[in-house]
């Protein structure tokens, strides 16, 4: 890709002399221009300007106190919200300012329209749009003073001049991205700065009507003054003012259905002739693409939900193992650099589950970067995480699933990313979910139409098979069992011949056995319910989830039952390893990027808690899969150390298949016991439970599920029909009239029966062949079985 600044002519004219932006702001946002001087073309219709009336706080007191967004969720920057009358503690995603102070024009300490013994500055201001739809891009200046961050509608529009370390309370402090009452400023200066910018791709920020913008303003130490005043807003500035876009962008590799492919995702601004190419790395000289040597393959292309872009997606198949290749993206001969990637080797394989990168939820998105990027850097600089073979995802990827600014903050495509060179899964959260987004810049395999969230928001549950394991990603914003469950069995039988697979995992978002903010909702709750004793009937070994932003190991769990005592070591302690275990184990990650957590809830249902840890510290889990062994160790981001590991022993890896049981199963159950006798159809309830022990069981074999289903079977073929009253009476009737005719003609008894005996004989030898059909049948059937 050719290398440019994705700002264009970016700077700030202060009001003494020419400062440089940030470099925060430079690498976060690839929509924003600023430009110098003094403009003739338009720069928009002003919808604000200093006239406007703005609402401020400056009271020392952090405006996110005592709201849901803070108390519940976490998140600092509930006060840059949408107005809504009402108790800020119970509104959720709005915030009620009615208690800030007002005016126009200017806000300064130096003239005492500040309060000075403030550390930080808290600005509202509201602008009506009557088409966000036909908004191309904004312009917004103002000047401040010493570091500022803008929201629209609680999302981050920018950032200038913010420090690297974060925000101090007190001067020589340590730092914090989500202290909104600290000091702090990546350059100090006595001058006022004005920043002068223009934004593209921002509608979806936007709403029909009423919007707010915000602006959040920090000193850089005690003695600094404050400083803020909005000069203007303009709403389609001219198209000239606008920032470019990127011709190529978000390029992301994922897995592919089996080792041996690799999927490949990017954006262009170009419609036609999308390609990627790949070859050998040992086919290249120098720094050349292997041109000649590499093969061509052709995108699918789609209209992106962004602005300006088309999706392309294309697979790498026939891949060799332990093999290094190149490759590169473009369209219409328009290349991107090249990217190297190296395959890894059959059977034994470590990936990494990431819980909740969720971009742009602390409010700083340059900090929710930086904090996704250090842990994606350690498979590339630690030799602990050398080996993994791909990054498991767990969901809400980002805040706002519209907002492309922070999908490229997600894909951190930096020089010598990981995203270039380790493929990711994907699985779909609650943030992720409405909209295209999430399907234009994710390349899965295997797509179902089961369990999607409908035309135009994202799709189905997905598989993939990896060396030994089958990996199972549903979208559980879906939340009808019966979808997933139709998927998953689907999915057995198309793989059921697969003699390599030895461990079943399920990934999926909303956690259904946590231990904080969420696990008491009633989604959740509801969730459990019905998806917990799913996973056991289909033999499933491992559940991998997100959602609640807080790490939680379960106990070893059949169905909703808790096996407790398997679960914990005589002295109360959870116990770190099982063998051949009869329940199984749900993970939920916590944040991976540090964006968010989420604190214990004392509001649990059910007692199921093995491992619980919230330190807010970023999270990675590492899993080693072996035929016979699954390791999983979940380590601290900052030092490496352990929060919690876990072992699952297998002294039998068959594979066991379910999936004709339980049809015969539910078969049977819908069977009415009127209709049959009392003695055949207890005899099919005896074996319709037996059956179904054996579905429910963990550690049920092949021999098991087989005999059970062959017991089933012949109690329901052996099923015998009660007799009606209309074919009694027939009966007797029958028989009265063959007394009769014996009475009057007793003589002819052993000559050959005419009459109303012949219909009876007949029906007598029919019956006969019948049940010796049916004999025939079953055996038939048995024996192809068999």
């Amino acid at each position: 890709m050719n290398k440019k600044n994705k700002l264009i002519a970016l700077s700030v004219l202060s009001a003494m002399s020419l400062t440089s932006v940030s470099p925060l702001a430079i690498n976060s946002f690839s929509n924003v221009i600023a430009l110098q001087g003094d403009q003739t073309v338009n720069k928009g219709t002003v919808v604000m300007n200093q006239d406007t009336t703005i609402k401020y706080l400056d009271t020392n007191i952090d405006p996110a106190d005592g709201t849901q967004a803070k108390d519940k969720w976490g998140q600092y920057t509930g006060w840059t919200r949408t107005y809504k009358d009402g108790d800020n503690a119970s509104l959720n995603g709005q915030y009620n300012d009615n208690e800030w102070k007002e005016q126009t024009g200017e806000f300064s300490t130096e003239k005492g329209t500040l309060n000075k013994t403030s550390r930080a500055y808290f600005f509202r201001g509201y602008f009506n749009v009557d088409q966000a739809s036909a908004v191309n891009g904004i312009h917004l200046s103002f000047n401040y003073k010493d570091a500022v961050i803008v929201y629209i509608n609680g999302q981050q529009l920018t950032a200038l001049n913010v420090p690297d370390e974060g925000y101090r309370s007190q001067d020589g402090g340590n730092g914090n991205h989500k202290d909104n009452m600290g000091y702090g400023s990546k350059e100090t200066s006595s001058s006022v700065k004005t920043a002068d910018l223009y934004f593209r791709d921002i509608k979806d920020m936007l709403t029909n009507g009423k919007n707010v913008i915000a602006f959040e303003i920090h000193k850089s130490n005690e003695t600094s003054e404050g400083y803020f005043k909005l000069n203007e807003l303009g709403i389609n500035p001219d198209e000239s003012l606008l920032p470019e876009r990127e011709s190529l962008k978000a390029i992301s590799l994922s897995v592919g259905s089996t080792p041996t492919e690799l999927n490949l995702n990017w954006f262009s601004t170009d419609s036609t002739n999308g390609q990627i190419q790949f070859a050998k790395k040992a086919d290249m000289t120098g720094n050349e693409f292997p041109k000649a040597k590499a093969k061509t393959v052709n995108s699918k292309i789609e209209k992106a939900q962004a602005d300006g872009y088309y999706a392309n997606k294309a697979t790498m198949s026939d891949l060799e193992e332990n093999t290094a290749y190149v490759y590169r993206v473009g369209n219409n001969g328009h290349w991107s650099d090249t990217y190297t990637t190296t395959t890894k080797s059959k059977g034994d394989f470590s990936f990494l589950f990431a819980g909740d990168p969720q971009l742009g939820s602390s409010g700083d998105l340059a900090s929710d970067k930086d904090g996704w990027k250090n842990t994606l850097d350690l498979v590339n600089t630690n030799p602990l995480f050398k080996d993994v073979h791909f990054i498991q995802n767990a969901g809400d990827h980002v805040e706002a699933g519209k907002n492309e600014s922070q999908y490229d903050a997600y894909l951190s495509n930096y020089q010598g990313s990981v995203v270039y060179s380790t493929p990711f899964a994907n699985a779909v959260g609650n943030h992720d979910y409405a909209g295209t987004a999430y399907n234009d810049h994710f390349n899965l395999p295997n797509v179902s139409n089961l369990g999607s969230s409908g035309q135009g928001n994202a799709q189905g549950d997905y598989y993939y098979i990896y060396n030994n394991a089958l990996m199972l990603v549903l979208n559980s914003n879906n939340r009808s069992t019966a979808e997933h469950e139709e998927f998953i069995k689907n999915t057995l039988a198309k793989t059921k011949d697969n003699q390599d697979i030895k461990w079943k995992i399920v990934v999926f978002h909303h956690s259904i056995y946590s231990s904080a903010s969420h696990a008491s909702d009633n989604d959740i709750l509801a969730r459990r319910d019905t998806l917990a004793p799913m996973f056991s009937q289909n033999g499933i070994d491992l559940v991998l989830m997100g959602h609640d932003h807080v790490y939680t190991r379960s106990m070893l769990m059949d169905g909703t039952t808790a096996l407790k005592d398997e679960s914990f070591d005589q002295n109360g302690n959870p116990i770190h390893e099982v063998t051949d275990p009869k329940g199984l184990t749900y993970i939920t990650a916590n944040s991976a990027s540090g964006s968010k957590y989420y604190e214990f809830t004392s509001n649990l249902s059910g007692d199921y808690i093995a491992v619980k840890n919230q330190e807010h510290t970023p999270n990675i889990t590492k899993l080693d899969v072996k035929d016979n062994q699954l390791k999983i160790v979940t380590y601290r981001t900052s030092d490496l150390s352990v929060v919690d590991d876990f072992t699952i022993n297998k002294t039998s890896t068959e594979t066991v298949d379910k999936t004709e049981l339980g049809k015969l199963i539910n078969e049977c159950s819908q069977i009415d016991d009127s209709t049959y006798t009392k003695e055949s159809f207890t005899k099919l309830q005896d074996a319709l439970v037996a059956a179904k022990t054996v579905l429910n069981k963990n550690d049920a074999t092949n021999q098991d599920v087989e005999t059970a289903y062959n017991t089933l079977k012949e109690a329901k073929d052996q099923l015998v029909k009660k007799e009606t009253n209309q074919s009694v009476s027939s009966t007797t009737d029958k028989k009265d009239n063959t007394s009769s005719t014996n009475k009057k003609d007793n003589s002819t008894s052993s000559k050959v029966k005419t009459g109303d005996d012949t219909p009876l004989l007949a029906l007598e030898i029919a019956s006969t062949m019948s049940i010796i059909a049916g004999a025939i049948i079953v055996i038939k059937t048995k024996k192809k079985e068999n």
